[in-house]
Order: C-alpha cells, then structure tokens, then sequence
C-alpha cells in the first residue's frame, strides 16, 4: 500500500502523540512526528524535507509500523556484533598479557591466530584489552643501575594488578 493512500484511525494518531510526548531521544521521536504529518495528509517529499531524512527512509517507518507495530519505531534495531572469541578465551589472553607483558600489540595478535585460529585486527586487539583495563607498557631504559630481573617482573605484575 502507498504511503500517500494510506489512511491514520484517530486512535493510531493518539497513540503517535502519545508516543512522541513521551519519548526522550530525538531520533526517535522524528519518526513519530513524520507519521503524524502524514497522517495530517502532507505529502512525503514535504515531510522528508521537514525531518531532514529520504522519502525512503520515511517509507521505510511507515512499512516499519505497518507490518511490526507502532512499538518498533520506538527503539533502534540494533545488534551489536558478537566477539568472535568465547569468555574462556579472552580470560585466558588477559592472563597471558599479565603474565607475559608483551611490548606490541602485534605479538598479543600472533598469540591469539596461533592458540584460536581467529584474525584481529591490531585496534580491534587494543579495544580488547583497553575494555579489560589493560594497556601495554612499553620497556623504557632505566638510566644508571637497571633494576634486577626479580624486580622488573614485580614492577610489571604490579601494574596490571
């Protein structure tokens, strides 16, 4: 059915005041205002140009509420992406890179391909690590008297703790 055929109940056109009052996010609420302009029988070239969206976006909204209800034009749809690394796993590199320290994203990458057999991308490694508070310290040169051994690796499970 067109968009421009279609006809609003009064009930429906309550129900889309309603929902526009009472909604906070902005983005969502344009949804609910470009119905109710439609519904008051201004054309959709007039009401995409009002909302500053397509003509196929504001089609895509009305098909949207026709076929699922006025209830999805109130949220986003949107999913985010799953990890392709499992809890156990990504526990298991956080423990590494607490044990290990390494200096480059690009070995905690080649630990990853070699032990899970996935690829990621070393700002996706850095994202991973920075959502588990971890970041990696880079070796610097002590001037004068290093600290022993003993005491780098006390240093470096000190800053991961």
């Amino acid at each position: 059915m067109d968009v421009s055929n279609y006809q609003f109940s009064d009930e429906e056109i309550a129900r889309f005041h309603q929902y526009r009052d009472n909604q906070d996010n902005a983005r969502l609420k344009a949804r609910f205002i470009a119905l109710l302009l439609l519904a008051e029988g201004i054309e959709i070239h007039k009401v995409a140009s009002v909302i500053g969206k397509s003509i196929k976006t504001i089609e895509n909204w009305h098909r949207q509420y026709r076929s699922k209800g006025i209830e999805s034009l109130n949220f986003f749809q949107y999913k985010p992406k799953q990890s392709y690394l499992n809890d156990e796993q990504i526990e298991q590199i956080v423990s590494w890179v607490k044990t290990t320290n390494p200096a480059k994203l690009k070995q905690v990458r080649q630990y990853i391909i070699d032990h899970f057999k996935i690829k990621y991308t070393t700002e996706a490694i850095r994202k991973l690590l920075h959502k588990k508070k971890l970041k990696l310290l880079r070796p610097k040169v002590t001037p004068g008297n290093p600290p022993n051994e003993e005491e780098q690796k006390k240093k470096s499970q000190n800053t991961f703790n």
